[in-house]
């Protein structure tokens, strides 16, 4: 009985959440976040290359940052490395004009993208309150450094868990933690991880709205999950079916398949928002609801 009612509410929710998404044109909401993502993230790498590698002269940054794309979008580790490294030779062969161009690509970066991305999870849940034109500048420069920060932080966490694995095995060679597999794993979970933070802080701080993370957390749980599902699928194609794109678009293919990929996560990023708006409102009717129960029983004590 209980199985029974669980699916026809599932069915219901998924009908409605259906419905919600094809009357506010979610689709060309995510086509426009893909576009602007594809043409915000090399001016953010091209930023983050001004700052580590020019200006504090870090060397070999540009093959790191590489490695993290590679850990944050897979679909890089599937192609081979010269579309990214002919980029970055082309940055670096003038530094005058790099600087240049970053401090302009980061203000377009910023205002784009994340611009883009807060406004359409505002859309999604019908808030007409405007934040000043300082305030959103400020959230979306916010949001550029905090994803330059995970970004970074996705090569930092994968090479301290191999620097704390090689740390383990010296200090105590008989600990079971020596076995490698049990770090590869652990090495696993970061991608994910700073996937879920990322959904997690969308759908918690750009909504101009006061939440609570726990009414946000389930919807950041699913679209980590779902995101999850996306890379492991265009990875498949890419192993298997990348002929296909490749036959079709020529020398664009690793392009369009990129752009593909950013879509479907931009659909899952405003579905996670529809599922978040709908749990906030679920859980306070639930509390109103609460609170009314004990204002009644209070009434009859008093009575």
């Amino acid at each position: 009985m209980y199985l029974v009612r669980f699916v026809l509410w599932f069915l219901r929710f998924v009908g409605d959440i259906t419905n919600e998404f094809i009357e506010k044109n979610v689709p060309f909401m995510c086509a426009s976040i893909s576009f602007y993502a594809f043409f915000s993230l090399f001016p953010l790498l091209l930023g983050l290359i001004m700052i580590f590698s020019i200006f504090l002269g870090i060397q070999g940054f540009e093959q790191t940052l590489i490695d993290s794309l590679k850990n944050v979008i897979p679909i890089f580790d599937e192609q081979d490395d010269e579309f990214l490294k002919s980029f970055f030779d082309s940055l670096t062969s003038n530094r005058l004009a790099t600087s240049t161009v970053a401090g302009i690509g980061l203000l377009f970066a910023s205002s784009a993208v994340f611009g883009t991305i807060r406004k359409s999870i505002n859309f999604i849940w019908e808030i007409d309150k405007k934040r000043t034109f300082f305030e959103e500048r400020k959230i979306d420069f916010s949001m550029l450094f905090i994803a330059s920060f995970l970004l970074i932080s996705s090569f930092a966490l994968t090479t301290g868990l191999s620097f704390l694995s090689e740390l383990i095995s010296i200090t105590f060679p008989d600990s079971p933690l020596i076995d490698q597999n049990i770090w590869n794993r652990l090495a696993l979970l970061v991608p994910p991880f700073l996937t879920f933070l990322v959904f997690l802080i969308c759908f918690w701080w750009l909504p101009n709205i006061e939440l609570s993370f726990i009414s946000v957390l389930p919807a950041a749980i699913l679209a980590t999950l779902a995101e999850e599902i996306n890379k492991m699928v265009f990875i498949l194609y890419l192993r298997n079916f990348s002929g296909i794109s490749g036959s079709i678009y020529g020398g664009v293919s690793a392009i369009i398949v990129f752009m593909a990929f950013i879509y479907i996560s931009s659909i899952i990023l405003l579905i996670g928002a529809q599922i978040s708006a709908r749990n906030t409102v679920y859980l306070n009717i639930r509390q109103q609801n609460k609170q009314n129960k004990i204002l009644e029983s209070s009434l009859e004590r008093l009575s």
